[in-house]
């Protein structure tokens, strides 16, 4: 349950502009705004309203636009307005106290789009890419939100669950009838309806950890010994100066980070302290800071000097990358001389030769950045932004399915199956807010703006 009193917030930021937006919702939204507001109802639903907003003593606030949008058709399905003020930070600050004083109260971050879940006019998925769509860093991003938010998702989410509701009728009839054979289904074509329900649900899976990607960005760190080139190639990826390069061991003597794009995936780019022994104490401690950066990493890019034989550090380089169990390319720079590492050498695999003096191999390393965080990923209409709760909800949803799948072909118990069908079909719901709590929403919608 949920309070259906007024709430209001500045919806365009705190910030001077031409225009600023005051967004109100909430059972007695337009009895308040007859209050302040020149105007006088009734209101047109979805009609722009010319006025001023007065104090108590009815005295011009300023002069506006109110837009008018009744329940059900609004964004939160209640009766809202938003009113169209100058956008100064003062007269944004004076419309939104009289609203307050009038009778609202101030909105909690993401309580509009809270308001619209609670009220059926999103689910949880769309509620999430609402938020992505505020916060895409990229045209790729953001069109991918926009499908989630029209209830692609959710319409592939539904015909799987109708599946699920096809089974779970076909299982009811066992247990009614437990010595008749009046299943018209097959165990076999059941078993075909579960492990097709299994690969959706892994494929959907896998779509959401390319979307992260998307949204979130991969987290890349570049290593190798000094000197190899890292600085050089960071520079290049970002197309900025960022890093300073020289002839000079142990130059770089803290992760450097930046930011970059390829097709539309963001990536997080770490420049290393280079990795060897050393009795600078400073170093020493960018040394420590570059291992964790490894360790916190989604793709390491292991570099190495084409001119020089491999030495201890690249070993144990080689040796840390092989132990974490990363996705990784080996790069082997300077290419362009005269090289002095053999590939098979290296005992790694995904090797790519470059030079960031020619400019040799970035393109192929690029692209291949692009497939690893992609996750063989090729139509973003698959791709969907999910958060915590709702993947691990996916995760059970698929550990039951393989359960399920298991029972069916042990022939246990119809009465068991059910439980487990009943089961996948909430872990489901879950995923869509169809079944859920208040802690939980609290958690999602604390990450959205003010006035969202």
């Amino acid at each position: 349950m949920y309070d259906d009193d007024i709430i209001a917030a500045i919806a365009t930021g705190y910030m001077a502009s031409a225009i600023g937006i005051i967004r109100v919702s909430g059972r007695g939204s337009f009895d308040l705004l007859e209050k302040i507001f020149t105007k006088k109802q009734p209101y047109k639903h979805r009609y722009i309203h010319y006025g001023h907003i007065v104090d108590k003593n009815l005295d011009i606030i300023d002069e506006v636009l109110v837009s008018i949008f009744k329940s059900p058709e609004s964004y939160t399905g209640e009766d809202s307005f938003e009113i169209n003020c100058h956008g100064g930070i003062l007269v944004l600050n004076k419309v939104l106290q009289r609203v307050i004083e009038a009778g609202a109260r101030l909105a909690q971050p993401g309580e509009f789009t809270k308001r619209a879940f609670l009220n059926g006019k999103l689910d949880l998925s769309q509620a999430e890419a609402v938020e992505k769509i505020i916060s895409s860093k990229s045209e790729r991003a953001l069109k991918i939100a926009q499908r989630q938010l029209k209830g692609n998702f959710s319409t592939k989410l539904d015909s799987i669950r109708e599946q699920i509701l096809f089974l779970m009728a076909e299982n009811e009839v066992l247990i009614d009838h437990p010595d008749e054979d009046l299943s018209s289904t097959p165990t076999l074509e059941k078993i075909d309806i579960l492990k097709n329900i299994q690969n959706q649900l892994e494929s959907i899976l896998k779509a959401s950890e390319f979307g992260h990607s998307i949204f979130e960005g991969v987290v890349l760190a570049l290593v190798g010994k000094p000197n190899v080139g890292k600085s050089s190639l960071l520079n290049i990826l970002t197309g900025l100066e960022r890093s300073i390069v020289t002839d000079i061991p142990g130059t770089t003597r803290d992760v450097v980070s930046e930011q970059f794009n390829i097709n539309g995936i963001p990536f997080t780019i770490l420049d290393t302290a280079g990795i060897r022994k050393t009795s600078d104490i400073v170093e020493n401690i960018g040394v420590e800071r570059s291992k964790k950066a490894i360790q916190d990493a989604d793709i390491v890019v292991a570099i190495f000097d084409a001119t020089r034989e491999l030495s201890i550090e690249d070993r144990e380089i080689i040796k840390n990358i092989k132990n974490l169990n990363k996705k990784y390319i080996a790069v082997i720079n300077k290419t362009d001389e005269k090289s002095l590492i053999n590939e098979s050498g290296l005992g790694l695999q995904n090797i790519i030769n470059i030079s960031c003096k020619t400019g040799k191999g970035i393109d192929e390393l690029e692209k291949r950045l692009s497939e690893m965080a992609s996750l063989g990923i090729v139509d973003d209409a698959d791709v969907v932004s999910l958060n915590a709760n709702q993947k691990n909800s996916l995760v059970m949803s698929i550990n039951m399915c393989k359960q399920i799948i298991n029972d069916v072909l042990d022939d246990i118990d119809p009465s068991l199956i059910a439980v487990d069908l009943m089961s996948m079909a909430d872990y489901l719901d879950e995923i869509v807010g169809k079944i859920t709590n208040e802690d939980m929403l609290d958690v999602m919608f604390k990450k959205f703006c003010i006035g969202k």
